[in-house]
């Protein structure tokens, strides 16, 4: 299989590109980027200065699309136009209606679509689910943390032209961890913007999903504390929180702590790559012809964003 990323972010360079590098079914990797120089790029890897020249020479089975969030969708149907199976940063989609359009044409191509909200592929987050699998021990609160400094005024997500913005940046989590986390969409949405930068874009928020079982997920989301981003479930009889959540370095062992009936324990888990796993995951689901649900998981994901921005009044 040979993968064409389209961009040279900090996270295609850190974290996507040394995770193909390291899966067997990856035989080739190309990078298109309109920054980067050829020189920029790791030795080894085909080098691409124009993304429509890339679709065409690179001949890629699987497009990974790494560029700012405003150009998500557009390049993304480009690249399933072009007969690619698609992985996108998040968020995949800034509207609903796009994430339909490329879901309808995913299935027409019958290509894979996929958003990289990969924080659930690492075994820390299995780990964590797995202290409420029996159902009496279900997750019936989740309260969700994930806040850090103000980014530099020209960082992209500060800056509403290339889809920045809290609730497009760490939306994706909100939408990911409460479908993990319940096995129903909520049926009350609230969403509250807490803080907004100099250009009005929303740089803090909070939210409170209901759902019909007396189920509750809170966050607080936004680019204006320090440093916090936690995970914390319990519900009859259990608790379990995990630090590092949702970025877990790749080189860090992660850790569940868990109280049972008011007894603590704690889950050691080794350190693991989850973009690795995330990638390895999606490429056995093209070679099995079972990708289905990646466009299930970013529909669905990509309706509640929308439901939290309606919540915000902004739409």
């Amino acid at each position: 299989m040979k993968v064409l990323v389209i961009g040279h972010s900090r996270i295609a360079r850190r974290r996507v590109l040394p995770a193909l590098r390291s899966l067997r079914q990856v035989e080739a990797i190309a990078v298109a980027s309109r920054t980067a120089r050829g020189s920029d790029v790791a030795a080894g890897l085909e080098f691409h200065s124009d993304y429509e020249a890339a679709l065409v020479q690179s001949r890629a089975d699987l497009a990974y699309v790494s560029v700012a969030n405003s150009d998500h969708a557009r390049l993304a149907m480009r690249c399933l136009e072009a007969g690619m199976h698609v992985v996108v940063d998040k968020p995949a989609c800034l509207k609903q209606a796009e994430a339909e359009r490329l879901a309808a044409l995913a299935a027409a191509k019958r290509r894979c679509l996929a958003e990289a909200t990969v924080f659930a592929f690492h075994p820390q987050f299995d780990a964590f689910q797995q202290c409420f699998a029996h159902p009496a021990a279900r997750a019936s609160r989740v309260v969700a943390l994930f806040s850090f400094p103000p980014l530099e005024p020209q960082d992209f997500r500060n800056r509403r032209e290339l889809g920045g913005g809290a609730l497009n940046d760490l939306g994706p989590y909100v939408a990911a961890a409460s479908r993990l986390m319940f096995s129903n969409p909520p049926t009350s949405v609230d969403c509250r913007v807490l803080k907004r930068n100099p250009d009005g874009l929303e740089t803090a928020f909070s939210v409170l999903l209901g759902y019909s079982d007396g189920g509750a997920f809170v966050g607080h989301f936004g680019f204006d504390t320090e440093y916090q981003n936690r995970l914390l479930a319990f519900g009859p009889g259990i608790a379990a929180e995990m630090q590092r959540a949702f970025t877990l370095p790749p080189d860090a062992p992660g850790r569940v702590a868990v109280r049972r009936n008011n007894v603590e324990s704690v889950v050691d888990v080794p350190a693991a790559d989850a973009f690795r796993n995330f990638l390895y995951t999606v490429v056995q689901a093209i070679e099995g012809g079972d990708t289905g649900r990646f466009t299930q998981d970013l529909i669905a994901d990509a309706t509640l964003r929308s439901e939290l921005r309606r919540a915000t009044g902004e739409l």
